[in-house]
């Protein structure tokens, strides 16, 4: 039987506007010769009315000592949530964006790209939430609930290198040389893309007890009371927060603490692939044999993945996950 108490009910307002997005950007360029280029931009985006999710339902807090019932505190004690998608939703993006380039020439091409940025909303994208963050706000407070994106990613720099080594036909050094040198060192090519960004947005979180629960979706924030980092000295995969410094609520009034979405940031991320291709010519007129070697994360440099972010668990502030470590392919092909 269909009971409001036991299924969620969905509201979309009749009022609801379309959001939108405005964009702008204003770049510099300048050749600087022999066939190298850099960019000076500014780039910036504003995202209007975007649709968040919040519980209408949301129920008032308990008072010092009051220990009521979620149901029974809230608004419309018939319903249990009642999901809202409103576009109570807003973004802000603002970045310097540079970059120099080497069009292909002489054997090489090259390209480095960096970005300084920050961005800012009020909500994660839903279904795309991670490291602690929510679609769903605090529908008590928005107000609160503004911040850093959970996209907000303030450095990057990406460097970007093709080469053709300089020993074959029809290159600087072994053009004469005979078809079996030339097929095994000669007519290589080097290519790689180094990265080096932040590390990823991590909302720091906890879990409520019966007593501070106000509804089941928003993010509950802890208390912060000093540098929530460990100490530079000290920090680690297993103790990359400082510990004392955050604190689960203790006055049922005020069970959304005092920290800030998206606070705090996992480590920096550093990764170089490389790529080696040659091909080689076979009997048949116009067919060759393309040979691929690429290895992902060249150093096998161990890249971890972010904190444990939940005050309430007893791994919090450890680190038990890392991106992919070293990948070698090699692959043939006939063409």
């Amino acid at each position: 039987k269909f009971s409001t108490l036991i299924s969620r009910t969905n509201h979309i307002p009749a009022d609801y506007r379309t959001s939108y997005v405005q964009s702008w950007h204003f770049t510099i360029q300048r050749e600087l010769g022999r066939g190298w280029v850099t960019d000076l931009a500014y780039v910036g985006n504003r995202g209007v009315g975007l649709m968040i999710l919040g519980d209408y339902n949301q129920a008032r807090p308990n008072n010092v000592g009051e220990n009521t019932v979620l149901q029974a505190r809230r608004p419309f004690t018939a319903f249990t949530d009642i999901q809202i998608a409103w576009g109570g939703g807003f973004s802000t993006y603002h970045g310097l964006q540079t970059k120099i380039e080497k069009k292909f020439s002489g054997g090489m091409y090259f390209l480095n790209s960096f970005t300084w940025s920050k961005s800012i909303d009020n909500a994660a994208g839903h279904l795309e939430t991670a490291n602690g963050d929510t679609s769903r706000v605090n529908f008590r407070d928005l107000g609160n609930e503004k911040g850093v994106g959970s996209y907000n990613q303030p450095l990057n720099n990406t460097t970007t290198l093709v080469y053709d080594l300089p020993y074959g036909k029809g290159r600087k050094f072994g053009s004469s040389a005979n078809t079996w040198a030339d097929g095994i060192a000669g007519g290589w090519r080097l290519t790689w893309i180094n990265t080096m960004t932040s590390g990823p947005s991590v909302n720091l979180t906890y879990g409520p007890t019966s007593q501070f629960s106000v509804s089941g979706y928003p993010a509950y924030r802890p208390n912060i009371t000093g540098d929530p980092m460990a100490p530079q000295g000290q920090r680690s995969i297993d103790n990359y927060f400082n510990k004392d410094n955050v604190q689960v609520p203790t006055d049922s009034r005020f069970p959304f603490g005092n920290a800030g979405r998206n606070i705090v940031r996992g480590y920096s991320l550093y990764n170089l692939d490389m790529g080696l291709h040659k091909d080689f010519p076979v009997w048949t007129e116009g067919r060759r044999i393309e040979f691929r070697g690429e290895f992902f994360n060249l150093f096998n440099r161990t890249n971890f993945g972010p904190p444990n972010s939940a005050r309430s668990a007893s791994a919090f502030g450890t680190i038990r996950s890392t991106f992919p470590a070293r990948i070698i392919q090699l692959a043939l092909k006939f063409v």
